[in-house]
């Protein structure tokens, strides 16, 4: 999943020391502002058995290696880099998927918000690639996506929102249009392009026992200008924190509305198919450094 989107920014405040204004030269130097904290550098790898996106298989039922950097500057301000083999099933002549992004992270009390800017990029991939080769105009993948997150304790919202022509991962009525998914012929992008598609989802983790926590997600995903492509997915799981910064994750993801995606022809032209919107499990093993 993406990542959820998939980087752990902390929050850094910086902290003034205090003093007695008495009018002494001395007294007054000891009133200085302490050093803000430095600026904090992470990196994760993992394995997980599949890689699925809002509820959408990303690998064609194979396993993905991931792994990512994140840089958090002590005024909120953040950025990172995430990559995942992906499926040239799916993503006609592309085999990884690299996201980018930056924000700002602040707090109100309990209270985390977090803004940002996300970019997926497929590179090599392109519509006009698919094979066998048909009436597509050469677009592309790649997507952009601003994002606006709220956090209160262990309950996250999450609202993101399509803003580049390229709108839902490249979605147009020349590569995606009514009559395009076997498994819902009538559904498809009905007019122009999808700009705006937008989705929104709720997150809750909660930690029952000590290096346990168990998770909980539902996310919408609405395509702007078609008809029977909107669906919702949800998430549950569980995970176990180990030693040495390992995680150990298992979680089962489904979909309601997503039927059009049963049956799905590969794009590479080698014959197969594949319900891309079916339930699974997926295990994951991750580390942090």
């Amino acid at each position: 999943m993406k990542p959820a989107m998939k980087s752990a920014v902390r929050n850094a405040v910086c902290n003034y020391g205090a003093g007695l204004l008495l009018g002494l030269p001395a007294m007054a130097a000891l009133a200085e502002d302490a050093p803000a904290p430095a600026p904090e550098l992470t990196s994760n790898i993992g394995v997980v058995s599949e890689y699925v996106f809002r509820g959408i298989r990303q690998t064609w039922g194979n396993p993905a290696l991931q792994g990512g950097f994140d840089y958090a500057h002590a005024s909120g301000f953040y950025a990172g880099a995430w990559m995942s083999n992906t499926s040239a099933n799916l993503y006609a002549n592309a085999t990884i998927e690299i996201d980018l992004y930056g924000g700002y992270r602040g707090a109100v009390g309990d209270f985390t918000y977090d803004v940002g800017l996300l970019q997926f990029l497929f590179p090599g991939a392109n519509y006009d690639k698919i094979t066998p080769a048909g009436s597509y105009a050469k677009k592309s993948y790649n997507s952009t996506e601003v994002y606006l997150s709220g956090t209160w304790q262990w309950l996250n919202v999450k609202y993101s929102r399509a803003i580049t022509d390229v709108g839902y991962f490249g979605f147009t009525s020349n590569n995606a249009g009514v009559g395009a998914f076997p498994g819902n012929p009538s559904a498809g992008v009905s007019g122009g392009d999808t700009t705006g598609s937008w989705y929104i989802e709720a997150n809750a983790a909660y930690e029952f026992l000590p290096t346990w926590t168990a998770s909980l997600h539902a996310g919408r995903q609405t395509i702007t200008n078609s008809k029977g492509l909107d669906y919702s997915d949800y998430k549950v799981g569980v995970s176990k924190a180990m030693p040495g910064s390992w995680t150990l994750g298992l979680a089962y993801t489904t979909t309601v509305g997503a039927d059009y995606w049963k049956n799905y022809p590969s794009v590479a032209g080698n014959g197969t198919t594949k319900d891309m919107s079916a339930g699974t499990w997926i295990a994951s093993v991750n580390r942090t450094f």
